[in-house]
Parts: structure tokens; sequence; C-alpha cells
């Protein structure tokens, strides 16, 4: 506490002395109650300050100021009233709103001598002010419990907050849920939803925090607490590929409507078993599950029960992992069929589902039919009110001398109306053989495909997805993206064939010039951050046509040759266009067509910590260019600041190996190696990558697209893999 007492001149006892004249002593003047602690908060009780004066004998008391840089600033910093005549108290009433300047100088004057006074600065403290720091629109009836933080700002007591939860101004625990504040002085409270839905207002609790020092100073959070089976709620599209019981190549794709109440509505669903089609009409109907308990993702059990495969009782049932909005999942089918698919589902816009898609649309394919012949396809499909009026497609087969198609023009084509469930039809028309889809509208700008007819071709059997182009340019292909890529191989001296798969991140600048750091698994042989480069010999932006070369890449682990189709800046679709050499090619001159295709997206963040790694994600595994790499779904919880994660998810996989298992549990490591290709690895069970008696956990590696974001491959030697991907929850 800074203070002034003013006396006279030190040396005036001197002067009395040599007159011989004693002095009178000086007037002293003292506030015996300053502020506590030199502050005061605007908006307090009035305080009443009290002054002493000595050595006044005629008792004239003082006179009372506020000012700052020597100036009166009353009323803006407080006002000060005397409160007797002659002045030994004043009261001070801070004022409602803190000044600029929150310095003030509080005086007491001798009336008798100006010079004589007592002086001390203060603080005015702006109000008490509450703040809930985590709010939250909504939460699920028995999902996990939420740790509700306050700040108080200007609080010199620093006494903390006390809580109350109530619907409609009146408590409403347990029905609304329960609320554990902190011991005191409490900053926190940790609030656990019921375990059942709420009915009425106690459905929209509110949760107050308010200053213990100043009860009118609070915040509140006003919420809802929802029924978790209305977090899946919608048309939905999805589409997933895998095999069936034999290893034959099986795809499907369909959109059921849930009413958020536990029910499938309707819905229709296509399946293409190796060239066994199946449609499965509206109304597709059956029941759904939800549960949050694992760390507060969502997972969604969905039985379709209006259909049984034929000749059994076995009806249709899927598995994932819903992200926090409720509008994208990876999916695996488990239902005792023995059937292997998996793939994604997105939550469908219904005001697109009438309209026939319309705009130019990159396009990528891929097909394991027959096994060991896979096929690939990436192109532009030009549609307009007439229907499919052009394009362009390059379709590659694994093994064959030579792609199938190179650019090769699209014939215009009529297209179906989608139904009610955004389900339509087209012929994607080559060189007069027509290849027949379903299309399934997500949005106006995305709709997934499946080859209804039986491929008679080349035995395809093909699903994937097209994406609306953007306006492109000579520019689009200079950026850094985040590649994946699934192929095929066959171990040497044997006919089998076995997945090899890629990820990396791949830089594209000046218009021209590549290079690519991967990590790849080829049937169980393991490169990592291997480097391949090259060149994109040409790109056309009217079509979004890339051509990509690397001579020596083949030797490298890469390719030679690819035809990419972007749809937007640095993304889109890829495939191998290697040729295969015939046998009796020297060594260092063999070159085989893998069937590698994929995707490429724009890597979101220049450099990734550990930090990038720390919230919850949903993943999916499978679907793959072999059946013995196994299926799952997974909800993943990261922990940057340890370096771990839990995980919990279902597993689908061959009779032979360790079929299916379903809410299962494990945790693993995970580390950042290169923090600026995003470049890490973790720790998964063995599992994983098909081997079920080791019980162990191997490594995997993957690269970051954004945070909590990335594409994962195995990198076990002798095992073989699949590519993953693990999204924002």
């Amino acid at each position: 506490m800074r203070r002034l007492l003013v006396t006279l001149c030190a040396f005036l006892p001197l002067l009395a002395g040599c007159s011989g004249v004693p002095a009178d002593p000086p007037i002293q003047v003292v506030i015996t109650n300053p502020f506590p602690s030199d502050a005061i908060q605007v908006g307090a009780a009035p305080y009443t300050l009290h002054a002493t004066v000595t050595n006044d004998p005629q008792g004239r008391g003082v006179i009372w100021s506020l000012t700052q840089a020597n100036t009166n600033c009353s009323p803006d910093c407080g006002t000060l009233v005397s409160t007797d005549s002659p002045s030994f108290g004043a009261i001070y009433t801070p004022p409602s709103v803190a000044p600029q300047n929150q310095q003030v100088n509080l005086s007491a004057i001798s009336v008798a001598n100006h010079q004589q006074l007592y002086s001390f600065i203060f603080t005015i403290i702006p109000p008490i002010a509450v703040s809930i720091t985590n709010k939250f629109d909504s939460t699920v009836a028995s999902g996990p419990a939420v740790v509700v933080n306050a700040s108080v700002l200007h609080d010199a007591a620093g006494a903390g907050v006390t809580w109350a939860l109530t619907a409609n101004g009146a408590t409403c625990s347990p029905a609304c849920g329960t609320l554990q504040p902190a011991a005191a002085p409490s900053f926190s409270a940790r609030y656990t939803p019921s375990s059942t839905t709420p009915a009425g207002a106690n459905a929209s609790p509110t949760i107050t925090a308010t200053s213990v020092t100043n009860s009118s100073a609070s915040d509140s959070c006003n919420f809802t607490v929802r029924n978790p089976l209305s977090l899946f709620k919608g048309h939905f599209a999805f589409v997933l590929r895998g095999y069936d019981l034999t290893g034959a190549p099986t795809v499907v794709a369909g959109s059921v409507n849930s009413d958020g109440n536990g029910n499938i509505t309707d819905g229709e669903i296509d399946y293409n078993n190796d060239g066994g089609i199946l449609n499965i009409p509206a109304p597709t109907t059956g029941t759904y599950t939800v549960d949050n308990s694992f760390n507060g993702t969502t997972k969604v059990v969905l039985e379709i029960s209006s259909f049984t495969f034929p000749g059994t009782n076995i009806d249709l049932k899927f598995r994932f992992f819903l992200s926090a909005d409720g509008q994208r999942g990876r999916m695996i089918e488990i239902d005792g069929s023995g059937f292997l698919n998996a793939g994604t589902i997105q939550l469908q816009d219904s005001s697109a589902l009438g309209s026939k898609p319309s705009g130019n649309f990159a396009f990528g394919l891929d097909s394991d039919a027959p096994v060991g012949g896979r096929v690939v396809s990436v192109g532009q499909l030009v549609l307009g009110s007439s229907g499919i009026t052009g394009g362009t497609i390059d379709q590659s087969e694994a093994g064959a001398a030579s792609p199938i198609y190179a650019a090769a023009p699209i014939s215009p084509a009529s297209v179906a109306a989608p139904d009610a469930n955004g389900r339509g039809t087209f012929d994607i028309l080559v060189n007069g053989i027509p290849s027949q889809y379903a299309y399934y509208i997500v949005d106006s700008a995305h709709f997934l495909l499946i080859q209804i007819d039986r491929g008679l071709q080349t035995g395809t059997v093909q699903t994937g997805k097209a994406i609306a182009q953007k306006t492109l340019t000579a520019d689009s292909v200079n950026a850094t993206s985040v590649l994946q890529l699934t192929g095929m191989d066959e171990p040497t001296g044997t006919s089998t064939v076995g997945p090899a798969v890629i990820i990396g991140v791949l830089s594209t600048s000046s218009g021209n010039a590549f290079s690519l750091t991967f990590d790849s698994n080829d049937i169980g042989t393991i490169l990592t951050s291997h480097l391949a480069s090259g060149s994109i010999a040409s790109f056309d932006p009217a079509t979004g046509r890339a051509v990509l070369s690397s001579p020596g890449g083949f030797n490298s682990g890469f390719v030679d040759s690819a035809v990419m189709y972007l749809y937007d800046q640095a993304a889109g679709f890829f495939i191998d266009t290697d040729i295969s050499t015939p046998p009796g090619t020297p060594v260092d001159q063999t070159m085989t067509n893998n069937a590698w295709s994929g995707t490429f997206v724009p890597r979101i963040g220049s450099s990734f910590t550990a930090q990038s790694l720390s919230s919850n994600t949903v993943a999916g595994f499978g679907g793959s260019a072999a059946p013995t790499v196994p299926n799952f779904d997974l909800g993943v919880t990261l922990n940057s600041s340890a370096g771990t994660y839990v995980a919990a998810g279902d597993l689908n996989s061959l009779p032979s190996q360790d079929n299916a298992a379903t809410d299962f549990q494990f945790s693993g490591t995970f580390q950042i190696l290169n923090s600026s290709l995003g470049h890490g690895v973790v720790t998964l069970p063995a599992s994983f990558f098909g081997d079920f008696t080791s019980g162990t956990t191997v490594k995997a590696s993957f690269y970051m697209i954004a945070p909590n974001q990335f594409v994962l491959i195995g990198v076990q030697s002798g095992l073989y893999s699949g590519v993953a991907f693990f999204d924002p929850q």
C-alpha cells in the first residue's frame, strides 16, 4: 500500500530552538482504514473511510478528494461524500463501470493546513465475471460424463463458484442427470447424463455456475439430453466391397432411412456377388441400436430384417462408428453370412435426392473380379439434363500387357432419375460396350456407384464414387497431397494373389515435377520412407486428366506410369497404367501392372506433432485386394501427452482365421517420426493383419492428412495389409 504523509520541514524545530520559543507540533493526517489490498471492486457496497487529524487545535477536519493525474476524476472513478462537518469521515461508492484508468488517488487534506494530507493509491477492479468455458449444446442419455469448467475473473477472494442443475428453474436431478462439484473453492463439476432419456422440461436442463463472492455474477449452459437413437437419423447412403465365403468378390451399395427412434423405415440395397446381381427393393426395413459407452463415440449396429440371404434365415447386419456430427462413418458387414465387406456410410442431403446429377464429375472404380484379375478405372463423366453427354475413361487390369482404356471417350447415354432413396441407374458406354451402374446420391456434388451387370467383358464387380469437379487450372496439380493406393501382387513361384498397399506424401511443383515419400507393404515385403520422383507428363484442366511418369518407378516399388483425374486442387483418383512385360524380359526391365488404385487429397498443415493426435477418431480397415486382410470398424481415443491410445470396435475375418468378434477393446502407442512429412508409427494387434495366433502387437505406419486424420498400413515383414482410414470423430 502506497501512502503519502506530508509534514512541515524537518528544520522548523531548529529554528524554534534558535528563537527560544517552542514550535507547535505539526498537523498530521491519517486515514485509518484504507481499502484492503489497495483495491475495491466495481459495484461493491459503499465503503466508509475514517481520518484522524492530530495537532489541529481547532479541529477543522479534512477535505476529501479523488484524482487521477492530479485531476478530479469523480464520478467516473467513483464518488466520495463527507459524512460530517467538520469532516473526519467519507463514504466512497465505486463506479458501476471500471474506468479506463483503474488507478485512483484518494486523499484526505487538512483544512487547517493544505500541505498536510494523507493519500493512498488504489485499483478499481472490474466486476467479477463468471464463464463456463466448455459449454455444450447436447448430450445423450447414458452417455459419458462431462467435466464442466468455470473461469472466475477479478475475484480477489478466489472463492470459486457454486453449481446448480435445473430445468425450468427447478432442481431436476436425477431425472435430468447428476452434477458433482469439485471441492471448494470449486471451478469444475462433473455432469453425468441420466441413464434413460428424460421427458418434458427435464430433457432441456441448465447448468449454472455462480460466484461465491458475488451471487449476481453467474453463467449458464443450456443443453438437451437426447435419445441416443436420434444420433443416427435421416437418409444414409453406403458402399462396401469385399468377398464372399468362397473368396469371390462382392460389392454392396444402398440407402437406408432411419427415424431417430431405432427403426429403419425405408431403403434400397444393391448386392453384386461376383456377377450374381441382387436388388433389395424399397421399402427395406429394419432396426438399429446406438451405443455411446466408449468415450462418447457413437457406435451403430444396423439390421435389415426385411431381407434374408436366399436359402437361409440370415439377414443383413452392419456395424460402424459415426462421426460426432452424425454425417459419416466407416462400416463393416457382420451378420453370420461369411461375407467380408467394408466401406463407408454418409448422410444424404434430402434436398438433392430427387434430382439427377448434373455437371462434370471425376470418378474412381475398382474391382477384384475375377480373383487375380483386379480391374481399376478412373475418368470423367459429363452429365446434363439429357443424361451422360460425354466424358473419358482410363482402365487397367492387373497383369495385362497394356491398359484396357487410355483416355477412351464415354458415349452419350440416358440417366434414370433417382427414386425417393436417391437411387438411379445409367450405363457407362465405351466403344459400344455398356456397363450398367446404379448410383446413390449423397449430395449434389457426390454420388456412389455400384456395377449391376455381370461385367461380361472383363468380369468386373466394381464400386466407387464420383465427385463434382471444381474449376481446374494448370496450377491445380501443384500442391502437397497424401496418397493411398491398393493393388495386388503374386508371391514368387505361386499363382495366388495378395494385397499390395502404398501410403505417402506426394508433392508436385512447377506444373510438372513431383516427388513422393512413401511406405509400402507388397504382400509382406516392406519399404518405409522410400523415395520416388518424376513428372506430370500432361494435364488437361478441361477433363482433370493428368498423366504421371516415373521412369524406373516400378523397380523402386512405385509405378512407371499412372493416370489421375482431379476434382479439386491436388485431389482426385489414381490408377496404375504400367504395362506388363512378357516372360523372358531382362530383370531390370521387368514390369507388371499391379492394378494400383486409390485417392490423393490435399494435406492440411505443413508440420505435425503428437499434439496433432489428441482426440477421438473413427477408423475403418478392410475391403482390400485379398480376403485374408480382416475388416475392422473402430472408435479410437488418442492421448497426445502420453503417446498412447485406447480403441474399441468389431472385427470380421475368414472362418479359417478368427471369424467375427464384436465389442472388443485394446490399446497401444504412437509416435511422430517426421513432423514435416506427418509420418509416424503406431502399435496394433497382429490380428489386424491376419495373424490370429501370436497374440502380439506389430508396427504400422501412418501419414497425416490433417489433425486427427491419417491413413495407415501395416509394416510388419511377412504380414499382409490393407489401407486403414482414420478420421476425426
